[in-house]
């Protein structure tokens, strides 16, 4: 079942999509050095906000709602059911964030999860960024994306 409807005007969504998008690639910038340094709370959680700003924009671009994380969830698991093809790697991505942005509460990932659990993040980042209009994505990657700014 497609997530509940949200109505805005194209202009009101065109200006909340760009709105999310620097906000993806600010948090997406931060999560390496703070991996570097050992903090795996703070590298998860910015994953997980990546992850939260990208499916905004989605669901905003789709006139869905995205109010909590329990509407972010039911965004990626309607695009998880949408996209056979995808649909593993979207899947994983979700219970991936989903796992960082728990440990940025309870502690309970060691470096080696973490790094998997991001490695999967990064398939559901480039995921979520196809389901975008070129008008937003330029036709490119996520990671051309994103490298091409920095």
């Amino acid at each position: 079942m497609p997530p509940r409807t949200r109505r805005q005007s194209p202009e009101r969504r065109d200006a909340a999509i760009r709105k999310h998008l620097p906000k993806a690639r600010e948090y997406w910038s931060k999560w390496p050095s703070y991996l570097a340094e050992g903090d795996l709370c703070q590298a998860g959680e910015k994953a997980w906000g990546a992850v939260a700003q990208l499916t905004k924009a989605v669901a905003t671009h789709r006139g869905w709602q995205h109010s909590d994380h329990d509407r972010l969830r039911e965004v990626i698991r309607e695009l998880a059911e949408e996209r056979d093809e995808r649909r593993e790697a979207i899947s994983r991505g979700l219970t991936s964030a989903d796992v960082l942005h728990g440990n940025f509460y309870e502690v309970f990932l060691d470096r080696y999860q973490t790094e998997l659990a991001l490695n999967d993040t990064t398939l559901l980042i480039e995921a979520l960024w196809a389901e975008l209009p070129d008008e937003y994505t330029g036709g490119a990657s996520f990671a051309e994306w994103f490298e091409s700014e920095e």
